[in-house]
């Protein structure tokens, strides 16, 4: 009876390791040693700071509108021209089942006269390991400032 037990677990083991796969594997030994990052990102280091060709208020609105379209909910204190977001979940992260993990993006906003300064920090929540607040990862920081640039020239080009 015993044996029977003993080798339902090493199937269930083996039949678990051919679902998962190798990259998942290897996702988990990431995980395992905290090297683990969200997918996706750039190598090409995209400036905190961008000046548009448009006054504050014009550059305000684009900037709001393109946080509501991209879904972020935001807290903006306009004395000091800075937006705060609640972390926001990263699309297209990989995805492992039930030992991946779940990142989220916070942006830090600033404008001033014409120009944008965005910085995010990411959150992590994993299956595996102790999840993390206020992480950096600067290839992925980059994408976010490269597509939300990119969004605001999108939004001022339409107005």
């Amino acid at each position: 009876m015993r044996n029977k037990h003993i080798i339902a677990y090493i199937m269930l083991i083996f039949f678990s390791i051919l679902v998962f796969g190798c990259s998942d594997i290897n996702y988990v030994k990431s995980e395992l040693t905290n090297t683990a990052k969200p997918s996706g990102g750039i190598e090409e280091d995209i400036p905190a700071t961008k000046t548009f060709s448009v006054n504050e208020s014009k550059l305000r609105n684009a900037v709001l509108s393109v946080l509501d379209q991209q879904g972020y909910i935001y807290e903006e204190n306009p004395s000091t021209g800075t937006i705060k977001t609640e972390p926001q979940p990263l699309s297209g992260q990989r995805d492992s089942g039930f030992m991946g993990a779940i990142y989220s993006a916070k942006l830090f906003i600033k404008i001033a006269k014409s120009s944008l300064t965005l910085n995010a920090r990411f959150n992590k929540e994993s299956n595996l390991t102790m999840g993390g607040q206020n992480l950096q990862f600067s290839e992925k920081e980059n994408a976010l400032r490269k597509d939300f640039f990119d969004a605001v020239n999108n939004e001022l080009a339409l107005k």
